[in-house]
């Protein structure tokens, strides 16, 4: 999957159809305003978020890749983001989960998804970062 072809197209029809795109039906979908960690440029980044009550979760696999996803990398450097969630724009602070809990989370998540059970598989041994998007209100 080319990621920088499907991408622009998930992320217009994102805002036209109030976080609705085709070919997620079902799933949750975020769009994350990224600052880039070495340009400073902006990036939009459309990711399929865990929730958790009113929690908001993102899981660094990049689909199983021995590389950290480049949006991680941008986040640890920036955390201040825009999200965008359904019709919603916030402001939110992105925060890293400790090792442990990240642990934790991801083995919970796994018990339940056999993709995410080979993402973390093939991205071994690189350590998926768990992030929380923490909203400032």
């Amino acid at each position: 999957m080319d990621w920088r072809t499907l991408n622009p197209r998930v992320i217009a029809e994102f805002r036209q159809n109030a976080g609705k795109v085709s070919g997620f039906e079902g799933l949750p979908l975020i769009l994350l305003q990224t600052k880039g960690a070495r340009s400073g440029n902006r990036f939009d980044v459309p990711l399929i978020p865990v929730l958790e009550d009113a929690r908001i979760f993102l899981f660094g696999t990049n689909a199983g890749s021995p590389k950290q996803p480049i949006w991680a990398l941008n986040v640890l450097a920036h955390p201040r983001i825009v999200v965008e969630y359904e019709a919603r724009i916030f402001e939110a602070i992105i925060e890293p989960l400790s090792c442990v809990d990240a642990d934790v989370r991801l083995a919970q998540r796994a018990q339940d998804s056999e993709q995410l059970q080979q993402y973390l598989v093939n991205a071994a041994p690189r350590k998926v970062p768990v992030f929380e998007v923490c909203e400032i209100k």
